[in-house]
């Protein structure tokens, strides 16, 4: 992985965690982390400390990091495993009294740097840098969106072969069609493409209307079929993320109302896109649209109804990062990469929900990959 650091000046910061628990130490050294390490950034000094079996590796990865195991730091033999004994040391030999973590840093490890004499400051976020991809994150994003949308066309074919019984029931080779015959279909693409994606919604019917139901059991003609793919790329890590509503068979009414207000919300925000928009705005756009079409939001018998989450979020070494295309004032940059995915739910409808994963550019926005938006199959 390249280095894709932007600025290292300002105050000292301090990193605990893997690749999984805190992305911003891969985004920072280059090195992806199996077990919690240490890391520190000052200036143009970066230093990682590593389990003895780590360090080779660390060395080779890293970019233009020392690298240290505990042993090197003088940490005592029962403190071996203590992530805060590591950084305690590493920051006596830095001469370190101050550093910024972020909100997610081990409460433990701050309580005991305060007691031995560190300031510890909670800076969200602590690479706001991150936000703006470089042309490498740009083209490794894209590839992760490209192949989300061979799983989309891959699980769209497989519910465009089933046939119809008399139930309703959705039949593929003489056996129902279900939501996790569906997924599997999509996985298997996705592992051939060199990615995953493990918590992939295929949601039928009623539980279509709650947007992270992942789906269960057969799905049915005339009820909308909600498939959310959002897979992380196994070399890079990068990840991509797709929705597309669809239905077999003729939906109802209402069902294709929803459906063609939601494809004209996302369109008229994907047309605000550009550098100097304020993200806010986007979303009280399509909030109004909604209410304009019709479409009221609110908690019905105890369930929310309607437009109740954000137009949109970030996308890059996490699914959901900066920034939000929701109620936060934020101002959009060039290089930042967005979802657009607007969508309406009725439990005794269900839910309607189309999505897609763009680059901000100089002077609006583009596709990362591009892929149909019909409901009828």
């Amino acid at each position: 992985m390249k280095d894709k650091t932007k600025k290292t000046s300002g105050p000292a910061r301090l990193l605990i965690g893997d690749a999984d628990t805190c992305v911003d130490i891969e985004y920072a050294s280059g090195f992806h982390a199996v077990d919690p390490i240490v890391f520190f950034l000052h200036g143009r000094r970066r230093v990682l400390v590593v389990p003895d079996m780590e360090a080779t590796r660390a060395q080779r990865e890293a970019h233009r990091c020392v690298v240290y195991t505990p042993r090197a730091l003088g940490v005592q033999r029962n403190q071996l495993r203590s992530t805060s004994s590591w950084a305690a040391a590493l920051l006596a030999r830095e001469k370190m009294a101050r550093v910024s973590v972020a909100p997610t840093f081990p409460l433990a490890t701050a309580r005991a740097l305060e007691r031995k004499g560190v300031r510890v400051d909670v800076v969200d976020p602590l690479f706001p840098d991150r936000a703006i991809k470089t042309a490498d994150e740009i083209r490794n994003i894209a590839g992760a969106q490209r192949a989300a949308v061979e799983a989309m066309r891959a699980a769209t074919e497989m519910i465009r072969r089933a046939k119809i019984a008399g139930d309703r029931r959705l039949m593929l080779d003489r056996k129902p069609l279900t939501s996790e015959r569906v997924r599997a279909c999509i996985d298997e693409t996705l592992i051939r493409l060199r990615c995953i994606c493990e918590l992939t919604i295929v949601a039928g019917g009623r539980q279509s209307a709650d947007p992270h139901e992942r789906g269960s059991g057969p799905l049915r003609a005339q009820d909308p079929i909600v498939i959310d793919i959002f897979p992380r790329h196994l070399d890079h890590g990068y990840w991509g993320d797709i929705t597309r509503t669809l239905v077999k068979g003729a939906p109802s009414a209402e069902l294709t109302k929803m459906y063609r207000a939601v494809k004209r919300a996302q369109h008229e925000a994907l047309q605000r896109l550009k550098p100097g928009v304020v993200a806010s705005g986007i979303h009280a756009g399509v909030v109004k649209r909604f209410v304009d079409l019709g479409f009221a939001t609110g908690v019905i018998d105890g369930k929310h109804v309607g437009f109740f989450h954000g137009t949109g979020h970030g996308v890059g070494m996490e699914i959901h990062e900066a920034p939000n295309l929701g109620l936060r004032p934020t101002r959009l940059r060039a290089g930042q990469v967005v979802t657009v995915e607007p969508g309406l739910y009725y439990p005794d409808i269900g839910g309607v929900r189309i999505e897609d994963t763009v680059a901000v550019t100089p002077t609006g926005w583009k596709y990362l990959a591009t892929c149909e938006k019909g409901m009828l199959i």
